[in-house]
């Protein structure tokens, strides 16, 4: 191995016939030489298969590109990516988890995730993809038995796998995507008051202005000032959040060199990326405020001054648009390497990665309640002033997009 590539023992205590080790390989050549050996006749079928088309698709042009051009150059025939050298520099080195097994017997119905995660390595990953490269020596696998990798590019070696399988009841080999949840998940998805966007109260009526005089009470001013005030408009609720997209399935490359005791579709391997997250519920949108009260009138010696009117109520704010859902999760290719005519052990299904649904639309602030008006305000009856009217609900948000399930391809060793 290139000394460049740093290597760190375990500190678990491991059977002496099985080890992990956690490395760190510094280039995309380096990765190339590592994650073999496959036939250069394997290379080519794996580019005709997949790579080529992947490499001329509109998604080329995207950042996802350059993963899938360093991929192709990887574990297939792909010409080394120079274009993307940059990119190697910032991706690079990967983090990889290399664990051997000597024997490794997975009893029916029980489930062995053997998944890498960050926070086993002794340095910060930085959210970059974990590299699981597992060898086992023999593999046991009986009737609904499973063996799990998620959020990991896998390569698998297996040299002999021996199934003890009986009637319809498979094995399941199942890959899959992070299983990280999305930040802050509950205060994305649940509505809540972000602010106080309510309209503010209006200010009542000036009282009126009175005097003394021999002959009792008298007015001495009245103005517009002892009209109640219209309440404040509330705001329109803030938009939700959209929803973060699923976690990406990885490349998957499984080799076996022997399997034994199957019968046909013995093993299912089952592979999807993971769905997209619902986005965020609008805010509501801000209450109107309370119209202010009318000035009451007063019956004095000379005559009867009447009341004020009350202000009308603050109209409601619009709800805020719910968020725009995550699209579901991209995918890499799995790649199955058997020995010549043992494809028929193997059933397939595969998942597309559904986008979450779009968050629903905030609900329309209340209008604010009219004002009263004041007493002897000549209204043909009325007592109040109109109420604000409600505000609209905003629009609930796009579903994400529902991505395409993994291929899965099988190559029959000659």
């Amino acid at each position: 191995m290139d000394s460049s590539i740093i290597a760190l023992q375990n500190r678990a205590n491991l059977n002496a016939r099985n080890t992990v080790r956690y490395l760190r390989i510094p280039t995309v050549e380096e990765a190339r030489h590592f994650f073999g050996p496959v036939a250069a006749a394997e290379r080519v079928w794996r580019n005709a298969v997949c790579f080529d088309a992947l490499l001329t698709s509109p998604r080329s042009r995207l950042g996802i590109g350059e993963h899938d051009r360093a991929e192709a150059y990887i574990f297939g025939n792909g010409v080394f990516p120079e274009e993307d050298r940059a990119a190697h520099r910032r991706h690079f080195p990967v983090s990889v988890k290399v664990m051997t097994i000597d024997e490794l017997f997975i009893a029916p119905h029980e489930v062995v995730d053997l998944s890498a995660h960050a926070d086993e390595f002794p340095w910060n990953t930085d959210g970059a993809e974990i590299y699981l490269h597992l060898t086992i020596n023999r593999l046991a696998l009986h009737a609904q038995s499973k063996l799990v990798v998620k959020g990991n590019v896998f390569i698998l070696n297996c040299l002999k796998a021996i199934g003890n399988i009986i009637g319809d009841n498979q094995a399941v080999i199942e890959l899959g995507s992070s299983s990280l949840v999305q930040h802050s998940i509950a205060s994305r998805t649940m509505p809540m008051k972000q602010f106080n966007n309510n309209g503010h109260d209006g200010a009542a009526g000036e009282p009126l202005k009175q005097s003394s005089t021999p002959l009792g009470i008298r007015v001495s001013e009245a103005s517009d000032a002892c009209n109640g005030q219209k309440g404040g408009d509330g705001s329109r609720g803030a938009d939700g959040s959209a929803g973060a997209n699923g976690a990406m399935l990885f490349l998957s490359d499984l080799r076996f060199g022997e399997l034994e005791g199957f019968q046909k579709q013995g093993i299912k391997i089952r592979a999807g990326a993971a769905p997209g997250f619902p986005g965020a519920i609008g805010d509501v949108g801000g209450a109107g405020g309370k119209g202010g009260e009318g000035a009451s009138g007063l019956i004095t010696p000379f005559g009867l001054i009447k009341g004020f009117a009350g202000g009308n109520g603050g109209h409601g704010g619009s709800g805020g648009n719910g968020g725009r859902g995550g699209n579901g999760g991209l995918t890499c290719d799995v790649f199955v390497s058997v020995p010549h005519q043992k494809s028929t052990v193997f059933e397939i299904e595969t998942f597309a990665s559904p986008g979450g649904k779009g968050g629903d639309g905030g609900k329309g602030g209340k209008g604010g309640a009219a004002g009263m008006h004041g007493m002897f305000y000549d209204d043909g009856g009325l007592t109040h002033s109109l109420a604000g009217e409600d505000g609209v609900n905003g629009l609930n948000g796009q579903d994400g997009k529902t991505r395409n399930a993994p291929n899965v391809h099988i190559y029959e060793r000659p």
